[in-house]
């Protein structure tokens, strides 16, 4: 039965898919069935870090009736691939007579130790449904505050949609481990004062310029520079995959895990935390929770917006750069937008908006906190 893995992250260029290759390959380096599936509906990633381009997709399951193994991409380096490309967004939309050819075709994968599926960037439907329906997910973040703002963002949307499973964070692009420390340390602080999940540190990679240059060569960095920071970093999360008791996911096989997928692709998600004012209020149809009868908002959706804010300000101090010249007008900037996320926030977009306008104008940076003395992370 396979071990079904979801990498993720709020959004693009943190190196999710990097991680994703490089933690399939070396899966099947130790000797796990490994299969690497490619969810990104945009571009087609995993081709180009590897320099393959597969003749058929998972469009073509749909489309042209192929069979599932027709279209894998078999024993690359030790790994089975399966390209996902424009079929990934024809999955999201399926028909009735679809959905039942996909999942008894998908569920034939069931020969694997691990099934590494990597998701598109950002926070789409897509995204969230390969979450919910997967039993462990990896979110790769890396120090920048719009990373782990987005990261707490998709969280917070599958907390909404009660996700129930595994949540692992790896810390990518640190320049060491005690930021990187810091960092995880202040986002499982704000995640689980806020939302409902426990997230668990499932490893680090440090800045490794031999990272770029297998990027360039087209070829894996754990293979080309298997004793590299980069190759450490993913060997430790392998470790980290190993350990866990198989038994723990017992039951959860690869029908079920697509079935979930498909449902989720098709019904509405929740998106806003359900309102409690008047019970006599309904909801409009479509995305659950969604209400225009009134501004006012439920002590729990007041709790829930002051999580994106927690990892700009820590409780006490705020994380201002001492060289800033308009000190006092920056944190009443900062202040007036944070209010504005009491009074009136209820969706996602509209607080990565107004969180990713602070972090424009340069606000806030880990490392240079951390260089300066000021923590970053709360030390609870």
């Amino acid at each position: 039965m396979s071990r079904i893995i979801t990498v993720t992250s709020g959004k693009g260029g943190v190196g999710k898919t990097n991680i994703s290759v490089n933690l399939a390959l070396y899966l099947a380096d130790e000797g796990y069935r490994t299969c690497l599936f490619d969810a990104d509906m945009g571009l087609a990633n995993i081709d180009i870090l590897l320099g393959i381009y597969p003749e058929l997709s998972l469009e073509d399951v749909i489309l042209e009736k192929k069979k599932i193994s027709e279209i894998i991409i078999k024993n690359y380096m030790g790994i089975d691939i399966i390209p996902g490309s424009s079929g990934i967004q024809r999955m999201a939309d399926p028909r009735s007579e679809e959905i039942y050819l996909l999942v008894n075709a998908l569920s034939e994968l069931d020969n694997y130790d691990f099934l590494i599926i990597d998701t598109s960037a950002g926070i789409s439907k897509n995204v969230v449904s390969f979450c919910m329906a997967s039993p462990e997910i990896i979110v790769v973040v890396t120090t920048e505050p719009t990373s782990l703002t987005d990261a707490y963002s998709l969280l917070k949307i599958l907390s909404l949609n009660g996700f129930k499973g595994s949540v692992m964070v790896a810390v990518n692009q640190c320049r060491n481990m005690e930021i990187s420390g810091l960092v995880f340390s202040k986002f499982k602080a704000t995640v689980e004062k806020y939302l409902p999940l426990k997230i668990q540190p499932i490893g680090s990679i440090l800045i490794d310029a031999h990272v770029a240059d297998a990027v360039r060569k087209q070829k894996p960095f754990i293979s080309l520079y298997p004793n590299s920071n980069a190759a450490k970093g993913i060997k430790n999360i392998g470790r980290y995959l190993m350990k866990k008791d198989p038994a723990e996911f017992a039951g959860y096989g690869l029908k079920t895990f697509w079935s979930k997928c498909f449902k989720f692709f098709t019904d509405p998600l929740q998106l806003t935390v359900s309102k409690t004012v008047n019970k006599k209020q309904v909801p409009d149809k479509g995305i659950k929770g969604k209400n225009h009868t009134s501004e006012l908002k439920s002590d729990k959706e007041k709790e829930d917006s002051h999580g994106t804010e927690a990892l700009i300000l820590p409780p006490k101090e705020p994380v201002v750069s001492k060289e800033e010249t308009k000190k006092e007008a920056d944190l009443q900037d900062i202040f007036l937008i944070l209010e504005k996320f009491n009074q009136g926030i209820s969706s996602i977009s509209s607080e990565l908006s107004a969180i990713r306008s602070i972090m424009e104008k340069g606000y806030m940076n880990p490392e240079h906190d951390h260089k300066r003395g000021q923590s970053y992370t709360d030390r609870s």
